[in-house]
């Protein structure tokens, strides 16, 4: 009997050792933000939760680069076992570029996931062959400049379009010369209106000025680039434009989701964090390296129309638009 009892007794103790080993495997990711919890967070740590156990310490510089910067320097003191980064600006304070690369991108042994970045090649994170020997890897979340074109050129009586983009984020700016060397190849006017800063912010006092530069443009439709500034004021910046006749095209989804922008094509910020989650378990996991996991966009899109705002502008896209996208504001529709 005394036998009996020390063979369960080994074997109890041999199937609880995979228990504690599974606690102790509890992973710890440091999540470096620029303008709080978006829907690519959301997506991001509700997928990586569901695949295992996992930990998130949540730093947000609250759009204030001292911050950011405060953060970046001290960020191996929280122990991280991956390093989430979300946007252009917290990406390149992180990594830096390819030909000025931080400290951190150069010795850090963390590796490091980002997502929201419009342009990791015309923000210099990588170069266009992506040959580099990395420590990271990330999503895109900016549809082809080229399909967002196409749609646009098939709006009714739209041949002058304008940027409106805040200078101080290199991406939007990156966005809005991307945008105006493509007018030529489809034959329509852009122009380019950048805030007015001061004291190194963006000023939206500016804006009333834009628009009257941009009515005397014969501008008929205002581009939104993925500005953080822009989507964080597109409220006002949207109700301006409308109330004076010219209407929106956006190129990320917030604006016209929350804020009545009339149109975008655009990849959603959850199903960004969702796959951005899915190359941070592939990591985390040791199923692949950073080095293995491409840098690149989702392949699927969406198009939005905000019916409300089409209402109020009396203006509204052709039917082969409408016929795939996602009417947002339905109930005004009927009225």
């Amino acid at each position: 009997m005394r036998v009996i009892s020390l063979i369960c007794l080994a074997l109890v103790s041999l199937f609880a050792v995979p228990t504690m080993s599974v606690a102790a495997e509890k992973k710890h990711v440091v999540m470096l933000l620029w303008r709080g919890v978006t829907d690519a967070e959301n997506g991001f740590m509700e997928y990586l939760s569901s695949k295992m156990p996992v930990s998130f310490t949540l730093l947000d510089a609250k759009r204030d680069k001292d911050t950011l910067a405060a953060y970046v320097a001290n960020i191996d003191n929280y122990q991280p076992d991956l390093v989430y980064a979300f946007g252009t600006t917290t990406t390149l304070s992180l990594l830096g570029t390819q030909d000025k690369p931080t400290l951190f991108r150069r010795q850090g042994n963390t590796p490091v996931v980002f997502s929201i970045v419009t342009d990791p090649v015309g923000s210099k994170i990588i170069s266009t062959d992506d040959t580099e020997k990395r420590n990271f890897t990330g999503v895109s979340h900016i549809v082809p400049h080229q399909v967002q074109f196409n749609a646009i050129q098939k709006l009714p009586n739209i041949t002058t379009m304008g940027v409106l983009f805040n200078p101080l984020e290199s991406n939007s700016v990156i966005t809005a010369r991307k945008i105006q060397m493509l007018s030529a190849k489809f034959g329509m006017d852009v122009y380019l209106y950048p805030l007015r800063t001061q004291n190194g912010k963006p000023e939206l006092s500016s804006l009333s000025a834009i628009i009257d530069t941009m009515l005397e443009d014969k501008v008929q439709l205002a581009y939104l680039p993925p500005d953080s500034y822009i989507i964080s004021q597109s409220k006002g910046i949207v109700e301006g434009l409308h109330s004076r006749g010219i209407a929106t095209f956006s190129a990320t989804e917030s604006p016209i989701r929350n804020h009545s922008a009339l149109f975008g094509i655009v990849s959603r910020y959850y199903n960004v964090g969702e796959f951005a989650g899915h190359k941070a378990e592939q990591i985390l996991s040791n199923k692949s390296t950073a080095q293995d996991l491409p840098i690149e966009p989702l392949s699927q899109y969406s198009y939005i129309v905000n019916v409300s705002a089409a209402r109020a502008l009396d203006y509204y896209p052709p039917v082969s638009i409408l016929k795939i996208s996602e009417l947002i504001g339905g109930n005004e529709w009927s009225e």
